[in-house]
């Protein structure tokens, strides 16, 4: 009995509001009919766009979406939306009750835009919600809120890179904001609003880039039905936000017998500066090695 190679690489996916990360593997799991499906990166259930779905050897790219790499660009998000200001809800969205209400007053994009200048340009320091996947003794915070019991958060730095008021209409603030890995947009909407003597929740939100992977190439499930691995891209182009270090002759061969010492010196001797580096042929990305800022080059993972 044979059993049929299923491709790796990368999926965009363009999110629907009302299903979770999680819904999303799933539902594509049955389309595909496999298992080996993984996302680089939780999306709210209200929110849509850009969701990457790592499959087969590409998950092994799961770290460099999920934990923080400040060198490679997949720390970096950019997202559209609408501030709601003058109302508050319990989770800082449009899913949760309305806490308070207050006059957000005169609203200019000038305004606006001067209180959004404040946050860029430096590190900010953030309180992640109550209401997060965020892990608190082993458990999510929102589970915690959920249960009433009050979880002791410890704020985080983040950094937006970009944040602009792209129109206004009464109180509700349309923008454009670029984050890096850990920054909760909902709180950004509360901590504008506190800026402008207001209160406020995001309404609605659009992930439109995580790195280099815009959504301009994500495609929805309905492109997906009934196409096996429809729009997957290949390992090449999964691996494509990582700096490459081309193998040399012989040392492919040492790689198939296990032998990665090589290659790391070479790489630790290269002059490169710290980061990720995929060793790789003209044809394929072979193995992930990391640089530290020792120069001590380390091997990670190799593909099949």
């Amino acid at each position: 009995m044979t059993t049929t190679k299923h491709p790796s690489g990368i999926l965009i996916l363009d999110k629907p509001a009302g299903m979770t990360s999680f819904d999303c593997i799933r539902k594509l799991k049955k389309i595909w009919n496999r298992s080996d499906l993984g996302h680089g990166g939780t999306l709210d259930k209200f929110a849509t766009g850009l969701l990457p779905v790592l499959a087969g050897e590409g998950l092994k790219l799961a770290r460099f979406f999920l934990e923080s790499y400040p060198g490679l660009p997949t720390y970096w998000k950019t997202y559209t939306g609408t501030f709601a200001l003058g109302t508050s809800t319990e989770t800082g969205d449009p899913e949760g009750a309305v806490v308070e209400t207050r006059d957000a007053g005169m609203l200019t994009v000038e305004r606006v835009q001067a209180a959004m200048d404040s946050f860029t340009g430096h590190a900010y320091e953030q309180m992640p919600p109550r209401y997060s996947a965020k892990k608190i003794g082993g458990e999510r915070a929102s589970d915690l809120a959920r249960a009433g019991i009050e979880a002791e958060l410890k704020p985080s730095l983040v950094t937006i890179r970009r944040f602009r008021c792209l129109g206004i209409e009464g109180a509700r603030v349309h923008f454009e904001a670029e984050c890096s890995k850990g920054t909760y947009v909902r709180v950004l909407a509360t901590d504008l609003a506190r800026k402008l003597d207001t209160v406020g929740h995001v309404a609605e939100l659009r992930r439109t880039a995580v790195g280099t992977f815009e959504i301009a190439s994500a495609v929805k499930f309905e492109q997906l039905e009934g196409i096996a691995a429809a729009g997957l891209l290949d390992l090449n182009a999964a691996t494509s936000f990582i700096p490459s270090l081309e193998l040399i002759s012989g040392e492919l061969e040492q790689l198939r017998v296990g032998r990665t010492d090589l290659i790391a010196t070479r790489l630790a001797n290269s002059g490169r500066a710290p980061g990720i580096y995929c060793a790789r042929t003209p044809a394929a990305p072979v193995a992930l090695f990391e640089l530290d800022a020792e120069k001590h080059a380390s091997f990670l993972r190799a593909f099949v």
